[in-house]
């Protein structure tokens, strides 16, 4: 007697549930231990740039604060004498005795300072080689000419003088409230950075980073010059890497600073070197309690799943499921000979007899929907077929020119198409076309296309650019599949020879010279037809002479693929066209496929191969 499903009880659900907890623990363990990691690298980093910026800024706003309060003394002593000297013809004098005057109790650390008038002339300076020098005459003096068209404050970065490249300096300049002209601060590069550096000492002296974390600066001599309290102030600090080298890398090491295990992080500020100290127990006593938390939380819920898993799947036979699932996966696969033969229990014994049940019924569905398939697709290549033209020689009572031309669907329906028509007398439409795509919807999109293409042409003759436009816009009115097509529409002058052409993202044609060799003609190219609401079509021309022959193509002939998956190509093509130029149009296209047949060999083919061939015989 066969045994139930709630007799059988798995085994193996203990050792997947830890092997599960080993892996899942690992995985916690290196996300956690890599995500401290690279908090605590960002964090110091934040400090670093954090201090280096507040020193920069300060020393910024104290350029900036001391440039508009030079600029309101010499306006308040202006204003208390009731002068208005930049409108005074004795501006120069009046301008010299104010700043002086001003500078009595303002200049302080800085370097240079110059007064400019309206029209950006120095007209007092602490340098008096500058007084009557031109702001306009140079570029590094013109950015602050910015003062005089309304901008109240501009600092300019520290930049080479131009008349001494060993000097560097940082202007400031602002402007004068009533009346026009600016004041124009400049502090020399070491002066600046020395600021900068007194701002960070200053800071560094009651700056904690975290709870027990610190800041260091260093002098170019790597001798402390800032600290907590100034307690390390004067030592010489050593560490393993140099720390300008580990301020240019950006990384952080693990260093024994001053009797405590540390992260130290380093950044320059020009001389200056900035130290952030962060001790290794801080950083990690979060994280270390997050793996507790973590790994307590994981062995309850491990518990928990293990008492639920193996309570369920006591009922069930994990063999059972492998084989039966093996039998599955190969029917999914397109083996439909498979047997499902699982029968250790009443259940199995049922299911397997579904399976098997079920794969009979899919093959015989399988095979009526093949029949039906093939009957439909053989009508609809017998459908799509009736609207080519296939009566040669085409036009028979014409003897300006012979035409041949045939189309060789991959599948019973294909998406490439050739056309051929009289306009009038004088006028012939050539048509060789190739829709994206295969099968049904490629036939009726290319009947439509084919019928638009036609009517437009009539309406406009040698103005191809606009018919195939006008056909653009028809497609894309009825283009809910999203297919397009690949067009070369020609109009040829019977009387002349001349050719107007149209060639909408479609294959260069090929032409033979009366005597000569075919060779391909690299036309104007345009995009294809129904891709783009407002594409445009460029036409282009030219002409053809008594016994010139133009042969049009799709991209299947050139691509078709023999047995090692190699293209036929152009060159190939060529060959096939030129082994006899003085046959009849049928056999030069014959030339061709053979010469594919042979190439392809039994390799199977996925693209349409079609052809038109043209000779142009003269005016008649």
């Amino acid at each position: 007697m066969k045994k139930h499903l709630s007799r059988i009880v798995s085994n193996r659900i203990l050792a997947v549930l830890i092997a599960s907890f080993a892996i899942l623990m690992a995985i916690t363990v290196i996300f956690v231990f890599l995500y401290a990691k690279n908090r605590t690298k960002s964090m110091m980093s934040f400090y670093l740039n954090d201090l280096r910026d507040y020193a920069v800024f300060s020393m910024d706003r104290h350029l900036m604060n001391d440039t508009v309060r030079y600029t309101k003394d010499i306006e308040s002593l202006v204003a208390e004498d009731g002068a208005e000297f930049f409108t005074d013809a004795e501006y120069d004098a009046a301008a010299g005795r104010y700043f002086l005057r001003s500078l009595e109790y303002n200049k302080g650390s800085m370097d240079e300072i110059n007064l400019v008038d309206g029209n950006g002339i120095i007209r007092a300076s602490t340098v008096e080689d500058y007084v009557g020098y031109d702001m306009h005459s140079g570029e590094q003096s013109t950015e602050f000419l910015c003062l005089l068209d309304g901008t109240d404050v501009f600092v300019q970065d520290i930049k080479e003088m131009s008349y001494d490249g060993k000097t560097r300096m940082r202007y400031s300049g602002a402007a004068f409230k009533n009346t026009k002209g600016f004041l124009q601060v400049g502090i020399k590069e070491d002066t600046y950075y020395l600021g900068c550096e007194n701002y960070m000492i200053t800071r560094i002296r009651d700056e904690r980073v975290g709870r027990t974390g610190y800041y260091l600066l260093l002098d170019r001599e790597q001798k402390i010059i800032g600290s907590p309290r100034g307690a390390y102030n004067g030592d010489v600090f050593h560490l393993p890497d140099d720390p300008k080298v580990l301020a240019e890398s950006g990384r952080v090491i693990k260093v024994n600073i001053y009797g405590a295990d540390s992260y130290v992080g380093a950044k320059m500020l020009h001389d200056d070197i900035i130290l952030v100290i962060y001790p290794v127990a801080e950083a990690w006593e979060t994280w270390n309690v997050a793996m507790l938390v973590l790994i307590t939380i994981y062995a309850v819920v491990f518990a928990v799943l293990f008492v639920f898993i193996n309570r369920l799947m006591a009922k069930y036979v994990v063999q059972g499921v492998y084989s039966l699932n093996g039998s599955l996966l190969k029917i999914t696969e397109g083996d439909l000979n498979e047997k499902a033969d699982y029968r250790e229990s009443v259940e199995f014994d049922e299911l397997s007899d579904g399976i098997n049940y079920t794969v009979d019924r899919l093959k015989e569905l399988i095979k009526e929907a093949d029949e039906r398939i093939d009957a439909e697709l053989k009508l609809a290549a017998r459908i799509q077929n009736s609207f080519i033209p296939h009566k040669f020689p085409a036009f028979p009572d014409r003897e300006e020119f012979e035409l041949f031309a045939e189309m060789i669907p991959a599948k019973e329906v294909g998406g490439d198409f050739y056309d051929y028509f009289l306009i009038d007398d004088d006028h012939l439409a050539l048509v060789m076309a190739d829709v994206s795509d295969k099968g049904i919807p490629a036939a009726m999109f290319m009947v439509m296309a084919k019928d638009k293409i036609h009517h437009s042409v009539m309406k406009y003759c040698t103005d191809v650019s606009a018919a195939i436009a006008d056909v653009n816009q028809e497609l894309l009115k009825e283009n809910d599949a999203g297919l397009f097509v690949t067009v070369w529409l020609g109009v040829v002058t019977l009387s002349t020879g001349h050719v107007d052409y149209v060639d909408a993202g479609h294959e260069y044609p090929a032409i033979c010279r009366a005597g000569g060799k075919f060779a391909v003609n690299e036309d104007e190219h345009s995009g294809p037809v129904a891709a783009l609401k407002k594409m445009k079509f460029d036409a282009g021309s030219f002409d053809l002479g008594p016994e010139d022959i133009l042969y049009l193509y799709t991209d299947g002939v050139t691509e078709a693929n023999d047995p090692d998956g190699e293209m036929f190509r152009v060159d190939k093509m060529l060959d096939a066209l030129n082994a006899d130029t003085g046959a009849s149009v049928e056999e030069i296209d014959a030339n061709v496929r053979r010469a594919i047949d042979e190439f392809v060999k039994d390799a199977p083919q996925f693209d349409d191969t079609t052809s038109l061939v043209f000779r142009y015989k003269g005016a008649g």
